[in-house]
């Protein structure tokens, strides 16, 4: 709906410059200071050479031709900028109307597919908090495009041919696998006992590459397929807790049995980029690249990033390739994207995310010494069954304990998301389960306190006018009415922390709103009431789109 305004002013300033024969592009932004207007434009700056003037005085001469109209109010000059209000009597009462239904932000049917893959763990071990910050962009990215009107099918790639899960087999021929524990812990305990005894007897080195060998040529297919299916089960445990689930999950042994790494491999040993000395690699100077990419080991067998190639190859058939992934990956993703147009091939999309830390300490699997996902949720479910404990001593433990589990695994999705990928995070307790301003909580607070006003309401009359308005009101309408441009910035820009921290702003909204505007007892309850049902949907369209289950009572 916001989009209907710049609309409108775009076309008054158009029909201005058209009488003077001059067509130039137009842009809008926000104002970041409110007495500015609800849209602002910089265009006078970019007519001043066709005009010969200062951007003041032709905004000035712009601003007392054009008429308002529409759900323009009033057009200011102010250094150069025209500056629109929007009439929020005539604006409120289409934006309600249109922002009732169920598809309000979303968009027309894409026909692009998208192949988003994420999370992508080793099946060494269960997933630390890396992996957790990948998993949750990555889901949450997939249901914004989804909304957003494309076909997106989410992948899990699996390592079952590195050499992780040749050590983890190793291990498990050596040492007594603990079934009692859950199946991705019990995995990781192997795997680093196994990384240990490694240590200890280089000689044991060649015996896992020798598992290696045997397993690309087509041997030991049960045991290790086996392993990597058990480790993970562990993992998708995890993965629904957190409310993600995945499509399709794909092993990169795939690719070596039907021939396809052999194929790629065959392909790019007859480009100019190919050397051989040892190992077959590609020089990659030429894209910027210095380091270059071995695509087969000495002995003959392929490398990760050899089958990682032919994978991309098949998904790049299926649809536009996105892949998330870590920041210890930049190379990776700079080589990949390289050979892609080596072989003519769209590039992948790929989005890196930075490191995400406790301020207690950092992870390494191979040690032993991680930050699981696991054990980070049920601190943050502990953490929040206190605060609801505190809140509400009268209910039920029943209650109590799905409000925490509840709270606590949206606590740990919403501060991951929240901030841009590019940026390192420092998991902090405090803003992850703050009930006041900045956590998940006050977002949940602010869709549970509507849903408890609406219970009250019988009732409501149509609404044929508004008047007086208050700046409370007029702060809703206005985010309302962005919604389905947050939808767009967070889809096309692939930043799911946009809708994240628009979800905040709604919240933060709707709660003064609450205090300093009766509704059910204001002379314009059938207003206030309809303002309240239409927040308490886009609250539930942003909770759902974060992962997050919307609660009705906290």
């Amino acid at each position: 709906m916001l989009k209907e305004v710049e609309k409108q002013a775009k076309e008054l300033i158009s029909d201005y410059l058209r009488k003077k024969g001059v067509k130039v592009e137009i842009k809008f932004e926000e104002p970041v200071i409110e007495e500015y207007g609800d849209i602002a434009t910089s265009v006078c700056f970019s007519l001043a050479s066709i005009f010969k003037k200062s951007p003041k005085s032709i905004a000035e001469e712009i601003a007392l031709e054009i008429k308002p109209k529409g759900f323009i109010k009033k057009v200011r000059a102010v250094n150069g900028y025209l500056n629109f209000y929007i009439d929020y009597e005539k604006f409120a009462l289409s934006l309600l109307a249109k922002a009732k239904s169920k598809d309000y932000g979303k968009s027309k049917k894409k026909l692009d597919k998208i192949i988003l893959e994420h999370t992508s763990a080793n099946p060494d071990g269960p997933l630390h908090i890396g992996h957790g910050r990948n998993a949750i962009i990555g889901d949450t990215l997939a249901r914004i495009l989804k909304f957003y009107g494309y076909e997106v099918e989410t992948q899990f790639y699996v390592n079952d041919m590195g050499k992780q899960l040749a050590l983890v087999v190793l291990g498990l021929r050596k040492f007594k696998l603990d079934k009692e524990k859950k199946k991705d812990l019990a995995i990781a305990e192997i795997y680093v006992k196994a990384n240990k005894l490694l240590e200890e007897n280089p000689e044991v080195e060649e015996e896992v590459a020798e598992l290696m060998r045997k397993y690309e040529k087509g041997e030991l297919e049960e045991e290790f397929k086996s392993v990597a299916e058990y480790c993970l089960q562990g993992i998708k445990e995890t993965l629904q807790r957190m409310n993600i689930s995945i499509d399709k999950f794909v092993f990169e042994s795939k690719f070596v049995r039907s021939s396809d790494v052999t194929k790629v491999i065959e392909k790019l040993r007859k480009t100019k980029y190919a050397k051989e000395k040892e190992v077959l690699y590609l020089d990659l100077n030429e894209f910027g690249i210095k380091k270059e990419l071995v695509l087969t080991r000495s002995d003959g067998t392929y490398l990760y990033t050899t089958r990682d190639i032919a994978y991309h190859l098949w998904k790049a058939k299926q649809g536009k390739v996105i892949d998330i992934l870590g920041a210890d990956h930049k190379l990776v993703a700079q080589q990949l994207k390289a050979v892609m147009r080596i072989l003519g091939e769209e590039e992948p999309e790929i989005i890196i995310y930075e490191f995400i830390t406790l301020p207690e300490g950092s992870m390494s699997t191979r040690k032993g010494k991680f930050i699981a996902m696991d054990e980070l949720i049920e601190e943050s479910v502990r953490r929040a069954y206190a605060e609801v404990d505190k809140r509400r001593k009268d209910a039920n433990e029943e209650f109590k304990r799905s409000i925490a589990e509840a709270i606590g695994v949206a606590a740990v999705r919403f501060n991951i998301v929240k901030v841009s990928p590019e940026k390192t995070i420092t998991f902090r307790w405090e803003e992850a389960l703050d009930f006041e301003r900045q956590g998940i909580p006050f977002i949940l607070y602010a869709y549970a306190r509507a849903c408890r006003i609406l219970e009250k309401v019988d009732e409501i009359k149509e609404i044929k006018r508004i008047e007086n308005i208050t700046e409370n009101e007029k702060k809703l309408i206005k985010l309302i009415s962005k919604f389905p441009k947050i939808i767009e910035s967070s889809a096309s820009q692939r930043k799911p922390h946009i809708l994240a921290n628009y979800a905040l702003e709604i919240a933060d909204a709707f709660h003064r709103f609450y205090r300093f505007e009766k509704v059910l007892k204001s002379e314009r309850k059938d207003f206030r009431v309809e303002l309240t049902m239409v927040t308490k949907e886009i609250l539930k369209k942003c909770l759902k789109l974060l992962g997050v289950k919307p609660l009705e009572s906290m």
